[in-house]
């Protein structure tokens, strides 16, 4: 029988991080917590490399006594409960007295506090969880804590640390979420040596406005109301703002960012008249409810709560915002009227972006005749759909990259000497009787005729074989545009207007991660800015493509369990590209154009269309044969 061990602080203390502290995100959420509930109102959070090298949080809060220091740092010390009943009436962010010690027994932390009536600071070190003496320093009123080298003791929790941008957009992403609920208090970030966000405490509308830019206000409804004893305040997006997933969905309870399903379900319910599917409400919403008729000591990390009745809080939920975005006549009530921005905040927040604009017209420096002779020549299609049937340089040949003013000329020539070519070859599949009525395309494979503009007949002595020649051209196109993939060979096209794609935390941590498949399918992109990217060109069979929709489909798939890949996500682009480009029903086809399908159909009489419909259907002479009772 195995012995039973009572386990030493250093190792339970261990234990306890691994719940309350994941990763750098979680430290700042956890002291951020302590700040507020220590009364301060404002509160500077500063990391560096993501806040795996240094988190380093000050503010103007109560402070922690001398006396006091040692205590902060040893498991189960909080001063925001005292005894079991406490539990039932928590008012406090932060309650469970494991934060420090926690994040004290994975780092290296430092704290300084000073309460008002102390003349002087006091500081204490610990490492590992060992902690040092206590000793006088300056500081003026309020605390500073400074984590050091966050899990240096614990390799196998630091290894699954992700890149240092991915942790600070997770620290931006908590971070965010302290600015919008508690937009009464001041907080300023600073990753690396630069300001990221500062709000100032001057109210819900100019934290919003400082998260999402001025121009959310115009997409939202401000609620102010109270139902059946919940008070619900906030900003709805209306009926028809939409988002591509639900990272821009936030809601506190008493303060209290949480992720509860109770709440989700009631907004979403509401919303679901209005959206298409793949398509999210956005809001930002406070909650406030009676503390006794909710536990919030249900999840380990405090994000989930459980309500004495779900249903008083779904209903009252779903009926204000049903109300409001159903235009009842209660909704003035409900509705409060949205106070105008200041016209100096605008200012602020879209300079940085004007300079950045500005910033692409200097840098990329497009020849104007040339990036309209681009936009006005529509040839896109027809370079690829006519590469291989003519004696012409392909897609492959006609340089595709970015070109100088230099070269304009040149191409110019080139592409408008092409485009006359296929203008010609248009001409003569119009003309009537193109068709011959028997073209011998080798010696096994004869052509007999195009029947309904739509399709092609072969027969080869035996059996007759029916081609759709739309789906047969369709997936000639795909397979040729995964071959210029996987050769490293894409026609690309460079934008007029570079597109800017400006996202949040978590969309940015997203494209980050995918951006290397971007580029390799051939769309350039690259990051602009905090949160922002530029597009500079595209496939030439993306080229008509709606940006803002495709991208928004890449990020629906951040809430998608089975996380379908951007890979595939493009490859069926790329499947609607060639159905786009592809021969259509009702065209006539030339010679050249028949043989290169008949080609392609012979070496494989099973081919499909990238959307898995049949090109070619085959008839046997013994089938025929028994429709005329030759045979029985």
């Amino acid at each position: 029988m195995s012995k039973i061990n009572l386990l030493s602080s250093a190792v339970y203390n261990r234990i306890a991080a691994g719940e309350v502290v994941e990763r750098p995100a979680s430290a700042v959420k956890e002291l951020i917590e302590n700040s507020i509930d220590a009364g301060a109102d404002k509160i500077c959070v500063e990391i560096k490399n993501g806040g795996i090298t240094s988190v380093i949080i000050s503010d103007n809060g109560s402070g922690i006594e001398k006396s006091e220091l040692k205590k902060a740092l040893m498991p189960h010390a909080t001063s925001k409960i005292s005894a079991v009943e406490d539990l039932d009436n928590i008012l406090s962010l932060g309650f469970r007295g494991e934060a420090l010690a926690s994040i004290a027994s994975v780092s290296k932390i430092n704290i300084k506090s000073k309460p008002k009536d102390q003349d002087l600071g006091a500081e204490i070190s610990a490492d590992g969880g060992q902690m040092g003496e206590v000793s006088d320093c300056a500081l003026d009123d309020g605390t500073v804590i400074t984590v050091n080298n966050l899990f240096f003791n614990t390799p196998a929790r630091a290894k699954f640390l992700k890149t240092e941008r991915t942790e600070e957009n997770e620290v931006c992403n908590v971070f965010t979420k302290f600015v919008l609920g508690h937009p009464d208090k001041s907080f300023k970030l600073i990753c690396d040596g630069k300001t990221v966000l500062q709000s100032y405490g001057d109210g819900f509308e100019s934290s919003i406005v400082k998260v999402y830019g001025p121009d959310i206000i115009d997409n939202c409804y401000f609620i102010d109301t109270e139902k059946n004893g919940v008070k619900i305040t906030g900003y709805i997006g209306k009926q028809f703002y939409s988002k591509p997933n639900r990272s821009y969905q936030t809601v506190f309870l008493n303060g209290r960012f949480i992720q509860n399903q109770t709440v989700s379900s009631a907004i979403s319910n509401a919303y679901a008249a209005y959206l298409m599917k793949r398509q999210y409400p956005f809001y930002v919403l406070s909650v406030n409810v009676p503390s006794d008729i909710v536990d919030v000591n249900v999840h380990p990390n405090k994000i989930d709560v459980r309500f004495a009745n779900n249903q008083i809080i779904y209903g009252a939920i779903y009926s204000v915002i049903s109300k409001v975005l159903d235009g009842s006549s209660e909704v003035l009530n409900i509705v409060s009227p949205v106070h105008n921005i200041n016209e100096s905040q605008k200012t602020d927040f879209t300079s940085s972006f004007a300079n950045q604009q500005k910033t692409i017209e200097n840098k990329d420096n497009f020849d104007k005749d040339y990036a309209r002779h681009i936009r006005e020549e529509d040839y896109k299609f027809d370079v690829l759909r006519f590469a291989d049937s003519m004696k012409s340089p392909s897609v492959n040949d006609i340089d595709s990259k970015t070109k100088t003013s230099t070269d304009a000329p040149d191409i110019f020539a080139e592409n408008k000497a092409y485009i006359e070519r296929l203008e010609k070859e248009r001409r003569l599949r119009e003309e009537p009787n193109l068709v011959q009525t028997e073209i011998k395309l080798d010696k096994d494979l004869k052509f007999i005729a195009q029947i309904l503009n739509t399709f092609l007949i072969f027969e080869d002595g035996t059996d007759i074989y029916f081609v759709d020649q739309h789906a047969a051209h369709e997936r000639i196109l795909f397979d040729k545009f995964n071959e210029q993939i996987a050769a490293n060979s894409i026609a690309t096209q460079p934008l007029i207007i570079p597109y800017i794609l400006n996202l949040n935390n978590d969309e940015s941590a997203f494209i980050s991660e995918k951006s290397r498949i971007l580029t390799e399918m051939g769309i350039e992109i690259e990051e602009f800015g905090r949160n922002a990217f530029k597009v500079s060109s595209l496939p030439v069979y993306f080229s008509e493509m709606n940006l803002k929709k495709f991208f928004d489909e890449i990020l629906s798939e951040i809430n998608s369990l089975k996380q379908i890949t951007v890979k595939n996500l493009l490859t069926e682009k790329i499947a609607q590209s060639a159905c786009k480009a592809a021969v259509k029903s009702g065209d006539k086809l030339s010679d050249s154009e028949i043989k290169i399908l008949a080609d392609k159909i012979k070496n494989n009489i099973g081919l499909k269309c990238p959307h898995g419909r049949p090109c070619c259907v085959k008839i046997t002479r013994t089938e025929i044969d028994k429709w005329f009772k030759r045979i029985l």
